[in-house]
């Protein structure tokens, strides 16, 4: 993050009650530029329409920009953990347009609907591979659209019948032979990463900190490695990354804080996620 910035948001912080709310509105009118950008990024990369729908994308990212603002004015280690806020917007407002998109836009175009395609052909493929057989793609597609026509009142405008071309599409960002899965157990239709790729996610940011920083390598390890171990996904807290490590809170905050930075780029060069979205 700029130091400009930092020492923007810092004088809000230490300004008199009643002068704070002037500036937090100075502040949030001198980057509508740049949520407007953001939201464009976000409705580009959830393909929707950006003319429909960039109005709406960017009243919700001033929105999270507001909250993330407030708090940073009350949390002096989040500030100065801080790295980029730009880059943190970016990553703290796409889950609340992916929402929006998903509750109030009908799904069924772009690349939020290609992607919920490649999502449950691979489950799709999980489920037929406990017969002990090896499905081929056609029987893959065969399989996964007939579930489609069962369930759906109308999977083609719901944009859910699927070709071997979003096959191909699934594995520019995976094998999707390349995993130890348990496939006994349902998977969630609706995970942005489907577990196949989880594990390769991890482990490429654990290898990208790693690179970057041994220590920072370390805290991403002991912070994530619990997402596909153990029955339970779970994250360590940062106080379970503090101890882990020996270190303090603030210090643990801090890494954390760039480990999420690292995987916003993780996730754009290896996945496709949030290409646009990183500087």
């Amino acid at each position: 993050m700029s130091e400009t910035t930092r020492e923007s948001i810092r004088a809000i912080a230490e300004a008199p009650a009643a002068r704070r709310e002037y500036m937090i509105n100075d502040f949030l009118a001198a980057r509508m530029g740049l949520f407007r950008q953001i939201g464009r990024t976000h409705c580009v990369r959830m393909g929707v329409s950006v003319p429909d729908n960039i109005e709406d994308f960017a009243s919700i990212v001033s929105i999270a920009a507001y909250n993330l603002l407030l708090k940073l004015i009350n949390d002096k280690e989040e500030l100065e953990a801080l790295v980029n806020f730009d880059a943190l917007l970016h990553l703290d407002s796409k889950p609340k347009c992916r929402s929006y998109a998903d509750r109030e836009l009908t799904p069924g175009s772009g690349m939020t609907s290609a992607m919920r395609r490649v999502r449950l052909l691979n489950a799709t493929r999980d489920r037929m591979r406990q017969s002990g057989h090896e499905p081929t793609d056609a029987e893959v597609v065969a399989r996964h659209n007939e579930t489609m026509w069962e369930t759906r009142s109308n999977p083609v405008k719901q944009g859910m019948i699927a070709t071997v071309e979003d096959l191909r599409l699934g594995r520019d960002a995976v094998d999707i032979d390349d995993h130890q899965q348990d496939l006994t157990q349902p998977i969630d239709s609706e995970f942005v990463l489907h577990p196949v790729e989880g594990p390769k996610f991890l482990k490429l940011l654990v290898e990208r900190t790693t690179e970057y920083n041994a220590v920072l390598g370390q805290a991403a390890d002991l912070w994530l490695s619990g997402l596909f171990n153990g029955p339970e996904p779970r994250i360590a807290s940062v106080k379970e990354v503090a101890a882990g490590m020996g270190i303090s809170t603030a210090t643990a905050r801090s890494h954390i804080r760039k480990i999420k930075e690292h995987a916003m780029r993780v996730a754009a060069e290896e996945f496709g996620i949030t290409e646009d979205d990183v500087y």
